[in-house]
């Protein structure tokens, strides 16, 4: 990864432009909590699990625009400006040790800055992904966090960094809580995922094993499908795989994913899409509503239904039991 440094010693991520629309889907829907939510407030936490410097720069574009805060500053911010807001678990990792050093550092600084109300309700860690998922389901137990609602963020820098073992983990979390208006409920988390579809695409002919690891499927049970799609579909190959992950996702929550897709600057090809994943009423409905609108981005229009999509697959009954 590739740093930038402002005055103030703070370090950025150098990314491109369309990182921002990344960002700013995340922002929206963190938003909703802050400015919608105001009714019988339920408390919120936040985990991000790929939260690097949590700063990001784009130097093809001038300043100011040119800087931005990430994913899990984003959250801490979102925290903040939720009353009941409580908990944010984050986890940043670089395998070479001295840009370790200098995430983990530059992101505990920009952290504490921002959460000066709660300063005791931030974890950093510093783990590869598998082992930070267990760390952080951990921590969720450990305070109880999973019986209200959470947010989990996933956003890998490579395709191959995010295998779908992880997203099945979080995604199979379940809580049984009672609400006075309808008994019985189950709370699941909320989950952002960004699918690094063009990253896929290159990888689909040379490098199987990346969608592989990405959808949790053997090849020889991907590519037929793949095929088929394309084939009697007319889908080219990132509608294809989107359409397998969204049928992935459905075998862990009852409402269809969100689905935007975010391109490059001047629109040309997009380069990956953001999943939000929740089963909330309200949630589903303002995430759609909310949509990208100022970055003429598009909501993808999955029209399956997320019950029928688990029903025809027919899962054991190991998979859909709570736990």
């Amino acid at each position: 990864m590739d740093y930038d440094r402002d005055k103030d010693g703070y370090i950025y991520d150098r990314v491109k432009w369309h990182t921002r629309k990344k960002h700013f889907f995340i922002e929206s829907y963190l938003q909703i909590w802050v400015d919608k939510v105001k009714r019988n407030q339920p408390t919120l936490d936040i985990f991000d699990l790929f939260a690097a410097t949590g700063l990001c720069y784009c130097e093809d574009i001038a300043e100011p625009n040119s800087r931005w805060e990430g994913s899990a500053c984003l959250a801490a911010r979102c925290l903040e400006g939720y009353p009941r807001g409580r908990y944010l678990f984050l986890n940043t990792y670089h395998p070479d040790e001295e840009m370790f050093a200098a995430q983990k550092a530059n992101l505990t600084r920009k952290i504490s800055e921002i959460r000066k109300s709660k300063p005791g309700y931030t974890e950093i860690v510093s783990k590869e992904i598998d082992q930070a998922v267990e760390d952080a389901i951990a921590f969720a137990e450990s305070k109880n966090l999973l019986q209200y609602p959470t947010i989990w963020v996933l956003d890998p820098c490579a395709a191959s960094t995010l295998p779908w073992s992880v997203v099945e983990r979080i995604g199979k979390l379940r809580r049984t809580y009672y609400s006075p208006k309808s008994g019985e409920r189950v709370r699941k988390p909320e989950l952002i995922i960004n699918l690094m579809t063009s990253d896929l695409q290159r990888n689909i002919k040379t490098n199987p094993h990346v969608i592989s690891i990405a959808l949790g499927l053997d090849e020889g049970v991907w590519r037929p499908e793949i095929d088929d799609l394309m084939q009697t579909k007319g889908y080219n190959t990132r509608e294809a795989l989107i359409e397998l992950y969204a049928r992935r996702l459905s075998e862990l929550y009852d409402k269809a994913p969100i689905i935007s897709e975010i391109n490059t600057t001047n629109e040309s090809a997009i380069v990956y899409c953001l999943f939000l994943c929740t089963d909330n009423n309200a949630g589903h409905y303002m995430g759609k509503l909310q949509g990208l609108k100022d970055y003429n981005t598009r909501l993808y229009d999955w029209r399956h239904e997320a019950r029928r999509v688990v029903a025809e697959k027919k899962l054991p009954p190991d998979q859909t039991k709570l736990f």
